[in-house]
């Protein structure tokens, strides 16, 4: 069950960290877009049509003027984009923070852009990003990437992060039989 949008728009779904994908409201065989949104880069992943394995895509400059919205929105429409999942990024305790608020505000900027642009609703979920760039960072610092010269790569890995977790936990859901419950 979703909770309700942050920015008291419908066009943005919440999700957080207990929840999963739905069956019932899943777009279908199509590109995710999954999106890291940071203070001064937003790291872009980009799924298979077939919703299996997420990439880094880009790294998109944050900016004040809705540059990066625009941006990211051309990335939508290009890439044929079902679904967008952004990276919620909440403290430890589960409470919202500053970043919270640019994440949801990202979100809400980007919904409209694409309203504007595509003339339809493009479904855009925030999930739960708890420890996606900690664990970005571990991982590329394993496979011997220099962490302080390759920050647009951890970027990009976080949202690969945030992304693969929606996949995998959609995969999930739509291959397991509906119970009735």
């Amino acid at each position: 069950m979703a909770n309700p949008p942050l920015d008291g728009s419908d066009r943005v779904a919440t999700f957080y960290e207990s929840q999963r994908p739905a069956a019932d409201d899943d777009p279908g065989r199509g590109r995710r877009l999954g999106i890291d949104v940071g203070t001064v880069r937003i790291g872009l992943a980009l799924s298979d049509p077939d919703g299996i394995l997420a990439s880094p895509l880009r790294t998109v400059r944050a900016t004040d003027d809705g540059g990066d919205v625009r941006q990211v929105a051309t990335e939508v429409e290009e890439n044929f984009v079902v679904e967008v999942i952004i990276g919620l990024p909440v403290a430890l305790r589960g409470n919202s923070t500053a970043s919270t608020d640019k994440a949801s505000a990202f979100a809400a900027a980007l919904a409209e852009e694409l309203d504007s642009r595509l003339g339809q609703r493009v479904p855009i979920r925030m999930v739960d990003e708890r420890m996606s760039t900690v664990a970005a960072t571990a991982a590329m610092h394993a496979s011997g990437v220099n962490t302080k010269k390759g920050r647009k790569r951890i970027d990009q890995a976080a949202a690969v992060h945030i992304l693969q977790g929606w996949l995998d936990g959609r995969k999930r859901v739509l291959n397991t039989p509906y119970s009735g419950e």
